[in-house]
């Protein structure tokens, strides 16, 4: 069986009365901006868009030996603000968590410094953060801060199967083989690179289940000598 790897899913939000989560979510909780201005944990915030609930059913699918912490800082219109997504990520190194899942970034520059001090502290942590890049090709953080597993989406005929090139790794963008995802309504058409995120977070905790805490470094070597065995 092997450790349960523990993940920070960074969305919005978990639904664990869907999709079987309810086995593997072990902590909720939320950010967003109050009345004052200022950024407050809610732990009470419901997940707003199945978008968080999609991205952990993918990671489960492909681990199911994964313990998932949902922190819920985007909006129904999965929208929030750069303060909460730098906020949010200093916070969660207090769940030790092996990786940092986030089907999300931000194109905006202003936040490269504070998200590359919280990529420094995951690397000190031997934390991996995995990354979604923009689904319009532009530049976005943290996908491509050196030390972040970057991913981007890519057309495959297998759910399982993945690829790396350029930089980045490029994995499934829909829910094809997903079995829980089959039965809801209105996802079928989902796609985007917050999907083909989940599948490398998924493949890189499967790598870590047997292993020590591993560098930066080494779980993209892990992921990348995965890659070659599938070959």
């Amino acid at each position: 069986m092997g450790k349960k790897i523990k993940i920070a899913v960074i969305d919005s939000g978990i639904n664990t009365q869907m999709c079987n989560l309810n086995k593997c979510v072990i902590h909720s909780t939320g950010f967003g901006v109050n009345s004052e201005g200022y950024i407050e944990e809610n732990k009470t915030l419901p997940a707003r868009n199945l978008h968080g609930t999609i991205v952990a059913a993918i990671i489960h699918h492909i681990c199911s030996d994964v313990e998932l912490i949902s922190i819920n800082i985007l909006d129904e219109n999965l929208s929030s603000d750069g303060r909460i997504l730098a906020y949010s990520l200093s916070q969660v190194f207090d769940y030790k968590p092996d990786i940092i899942h986030m089907s999300l970034g931000t194109v905006k520059k202003r936040y490269i410094f504070p998200l590359r001090k919280i990529v420094k502290e995951a690397k000190r942590l031997n934390i991996t953060i995995v990354a979604a890049a923009e689904n319009l090709q532009r530049v976005s953080y943290p996908a491509y801060l050196k030390g972040v597993i970057g991913v981007k989406a890519g057309w495959f005929d297998d759910c399982m199967k993945y690829s790396y090139k350029q930089g980045f790794f490029h994995a499934p963008a829909g829910i094809d083989g997903i079995e829980f995802l089959q039965e809801i309504p209105d996802i079928q058409n989902v796609r985007g690179t917050s999907l083909s995120a989940a599948y490398i977070s998924g493949h890189l905790a499967r790598m870590l289940k047997d292993k020590n805490n591993l560098s930066y470094k080494e779980a993209k070597e892990a992921l990348q000598k995965g890659l070659l065995k599938k070959e």
